[in-house]
């Protein structure tokens, strides 16, 4: 969990603080894939959860299926 947790906050930094779900979730998987694991979206979703509980992310509902997840801490 926590290469998946570190993944998402170097994606998240390297486009510049926010990022789209959806966006985010294929830069992940396929980064992960380079190491031969298959990312799932329930296991995604935790990540961001685990991440927002911290005070890390927050994760905004723009429509009802858009989220964008934004950095809190750069």
């Amino acid at each position: 969990m926590s290469k998946i947790l570190s993944v998402i906050l170097h994606e998240l930094k390297r486009n510049g603080g926010s990022v789209d779900e959806r966006e985010l979730y294929e830069s992940v998987a396929k980064i992960l894939r380079k190491y031969d694991y298959e990312l799932t979206l329930k296991e995604f979703n935790k990540a961001l959860l685990s991440l927002e509980t911290r005070g890390l992310i927050t994760v905004t509902t723009l429509k009802k299926n858009m989220r964008v997840v934004r950095l809190l801490s750069r």
